[in-house]
């Protein structure tokens, strides 16, 4: 939204309020700041009722921040007639509309709770008899209102530029896995199932197995590969033949009886053959995308950081799995460009990019998003795997060095921030999070990594 729609919003919010008196003004201000408890007690009430709402507003983060910031935005609201704050006001409903787009929040559910406001105002003015209440809700109901259209504007906005993003996004995929993955991703899963067979046939029964769906090829699956082809029909044929053999393979897990278990085995090789046909049909449907990679370490770039770590705090809200993140920062990098020049740095930011590459697995995320500055999205995984990665990484780094094509020598660090996610339906306080970790580990000295945690103790580990 450019200055000039800005100054035009603040124009109508002013236009609005030099209809009412200053008398007014304050006598609407003062009613809400009497019933906001209530006013926000209603609000959320009726939200939790509805089925669309509940994966948006659940208890605890009604409770831990959501009441505080509806009553801040309630009186805050209606203080603008008084002190004229126009413009901090528009931009400020903007805020909250790109916040609820970047959530995913529907724009009809926000009016709703509005409407629901609105509702109860009129029946608590209708207790009273004074004359200029009909007035004075008059100037409620424009002010709630205009405030709402003013997010719902932003909102539209920034979901449009998402869609677009999202669509490119899930093409640029389908050409990065025709690219890298087709081969690896055949390999994982014809390994997960040797390593099935070999228990089965070398070992005694009741027998231990990952599930196929938390195998690489099951999480690369379900994690990239079903949102780089969303719309094909075999997304979800394949989808369903992973829980299958998941299924199947819990039972074999559990058979005394070897002419049953053969028979089971037998299923899980042919849908496991069923699921490669039809993966293979998939990625004979890749289409080429304008590059989300980064030119110089060939991982992904901020082109589809926010739809990524969107979908995946999506993916883990709905599942009740864990979602991890690692931001990383190489420790003095401007005194290797000094000392020995960009080409060297060049290739120290590569050397990151490896290090991240060789202990993630496929179905993970690594980002280069500018400068020095790499994150990595570890999927379904607990806070322990994450520290053990970003160790390995911290440490793999550390005890590298890098030989230039001078014959020079250095090795340098990397700090490394680490969170687990919340449960918050924000992705932007996901990676803020991450990046206050980063900072937490540059300011206790680098080459070290800073565990966020919701208390104010933190961990720090190095070596």
């Amino acid at each position: 939204m450019n200055q000039e729609c800005i100054t035009g919003l603040c124009q109508t919010w002013k236009n609005i309020c030099e209809q009412y008196t200053a008398k007014e003004h304050q006598a609407a201000f003062k009613f809400i700041e009497e019933h906001v408890e209530y006013l926000v007690t209603v609000f959320y009430q009726q939200m939790v009722k509805e089925p669309e709402s509940a994966e948006f507003f659940k208890d605890d983060i009604i409770q831990k921040r959501l009441i505080d910031t509806l009553r801040k935005w309630l009186l805050e609201t209606f203080q603008v007639a008084m002190n004229t704050h126009y413009e901090q006001s528009v931009k400020r409903q903007q805020k909250v509309g790109v916040v609820h787009a970047r959530v995913g929040i529907p724009s009809w559910l926000i009016m709703r709770g509005v409407r629901e406001i609105e509702r109860n105002v009129f029946e608590i003015l209708e207790q009273k008899s004074e004359q200029q209440n009909l007035h004075m809700c008059s100037y409620i109901v424009q002010i709630m209102g205009f405030s709402t259209e003013i997010m719902c504007r932003s909102y539209e906005a920034n979901t449009e530029k998402s869609q677009e993003i999202k669509h490119n996004y899930r093409l640029f995929s389908a050409m990065q896995d025709v690219a890298v993955h087709k081969d690896k991703q055949r390999g994982s899963l014809l390994d997960w199932e040797n390593e099935l067979m070999f228990k089965i046939f070398s070992g005694s029964l009741g027998f231990y197995h990952p599930l196929f769906s938390k195998s690489e090829f099951g999480l690369w699956f379900i994690h990239k590969a079903s949102y780089a082809f969303s719309g094909s029909e075999q997304v979800q044929l394949i989808i369903d033949r992973i829980y299958q053999v998941d299924e199947l393979t819990q039972q074999a897990m559990q058979m005394m009886d070897r002419d049953q278990l053969q028979q089971v085995i037998q299923n899980i090789r042919e849908l496991n053959r069923e699921i490669q046909h039809l993966v293979d049909q998939l990625f004979q449907v890749a289409e080429y995308i304008e590059s989300g990679n980064d030119s110089l370490t060939q991982l992904l770039n901020r082109r589809y950081l926010n739809t990524i770590v969107s979908r995946e705090i999506s993916f883990a809200r709905q599942n009740h799995t864990p979602l991890s993140l690692l931001a990383f920062d190489a420790d003095y990098f401007k005194s290797i460009n000094d000392k020995f020049g960009h080409a060297a740095g060049d290739m120290a930011l590569k050397f990151i990019a490896e290090a991240l590459q060789r202990f993630s697995q496929g179905s993970d995320y690594a980002f280069r998003i500018g400068g020095e500055e790499f994150l990595l999205l570890l999927v379904d995984t607990e806070i322990d795997r994450a520290m053990s990665i970003a160790e390995n990484v911290r440490r793999y780094i550390e005890q590298g060095l890098i030989r230039t094509a001078q014959g020079q020598q250095f090795n340098f660090t990397v700090s490394v921030g680490c969170v687990l996610y919340d449960g918050h339906p924000d992705y932007q306080r996901f990676l803020d999070a991450a990046d206050h970790a980063l900072y937490a580990a540059k300011n206790n000295g680098r080459n070290c990594i800073y565990v966020a945690k919701t208390d104010p103790q933190a961990t720090c580990s190095a070596s």
